[in-house]
């Protein structure tokens, strides 16, 4: 899907009504929380933390696993291939390997599949963040209202 978040691409609407309602700045928070290992405070974004990261832990063993290693070894045949071209003076092959080598490591840095220990923490952390708000339903149940 092209423009969507990291991520968002691995389950349909259906199954991620909370994350895809909230605002783009929102799902890089929820994201990021992800990657840290952390819950967000706001039990909002913990929902939404909590089913995001169940889409990832639903994810196939086969894919989990290539987007794992995949990237760790994109770096290595990038930098590989810079250190031949700054050896042979060839200034495209050196940027462009350069490139590469960038883009690997910001999957790994800001891809939750890259790190499923951390995602798995985070979901626990959210979980007991949501469960300890109240739901919006109590409240609109709630005598007075």
């Amino acid at each position: 899907m092209v423009g969507s978040m990291p991520g968002a691409e691995s389950s349909s609407d259906k199954e991620m009504p909370i994350f895809r309602a909230l605002s783009f700045v929102d799902r890089l928070r929820v994201s990021r929380c992800l990657v840290r290992g952390q819950a967000p405070a706001d039990p909002q974004l913990a929902t939404a933390a909590v089913e995001l990261a169940e889409g990832y832990q639903r994810q196939s063993r086969a894919y989990a696993g290539l987007m794992r290693w995949a990237p760790m070894i994109m770096v290595v045949c990038f930098a590989l291939l810079a250190i031949s071209g700054a050896v042979e003076g060839n200034e495209l092959r050196l940027l462009s390997s350069g490139m590469g080598v960038v883009w690997g490591v910001w999957i790994l840095t800001f891809n939750p599949v890259a790190r499923p220990k951390k995602t798995a923490q985070s979901l626990e952390a959210s979980r007991r963040i949501a469960a300890s708000s109240p739901s919006p339903q109590r409240h609109r149940d709630a005598p007075g209202n």
